[in-house]
């Protein structure tokens, strides 16, 4: 029997990359930022061989390193409305097609169980956004950029969603929901989010 002086809720925490979507949601977009003036094809090709290690080898905290070296570079002084339109206009053609048909069911499963769900993505917040909608999550956490004063990526974070720094997003998260995290769920795809991981 339950101590009734815990927290009753419970939650179920997703990757977003590789564990509900097949590949990374930036470069799922490329297509669409080189379209739309963002890209040009040097950058497209340093972000597709970036993704191919990636996958290849796997993501250490090195490797992931270098990617975010990589985005904040490839990013800076884009404008972020800019990019949350475009993000928000081509999702539907974008991400939902390589949706992984066993997450929708895992996140369905919970949500019918009463658990909360919550994606929590190194994802920049502007792609993990109209994700989070149309997946009908209860909230998410994902890496925020910081803007200078014409609204343009900096090409700096306010804040990592990353190895160590997701498990602190998600205590506040359980403050903030009053979970119980010991009977809660985690699910990813990689080696860097064992703290995420181990956090439930």
């Amino acid at each position: 029997m339950k101590n009734s002086a815990e927290p009753k809720k419970c939650a179920a925490f997703f990757d977003l990359d590789k564990t509900i979507i097949a590949k990374s949601s930036m470069l799922a977009f490329s297509k669409t930022f080189r379209k739309n003036g963002l890209l040009n094809r040097r950058a497209l090709i340093q972000a597709a061989y970036a993704q191919a290690v990636f996958q290849l080898v796997g993501a250490d905290e090195n490797k992931m390193e270098k990617l975010r070296g990589v985005a904040l570079e490839l990013t800076k002084g884009w404008n972020h409305d800019h990019v949350k339109n475009l993000v928000s206009e081509t999702m539907h053609d974008v991400v939902v097609p390589i949706i992984y048909e066993d997450a929708l069911e895992l996140i369905e499963k919970h949500k019918s169980e009463g658990d909360l769900v919550f994606i929590v993505s190194s994802a920049p917040m502007e792609v993990v956004e109209p994700i989070a909608k149309h997946l009908g999550v209860d909230d998410f956490i994902a890496t925020t950029s910081r803007l200078d004063e014409d609204g343009n990526y900096s090409g700096e974070l306010d804040f990592y969603s990353y190895g160590s720094f997701k498990p602190q997003a998600v205590l506040r998260l359980a403050k903030e929901h009053s979970l119980n995290l010991s009977n809660s769920y985690a699910y990813s795809d990689s080696i860097t989010d064992v703290p995420l991981l181990e956090c439930v």
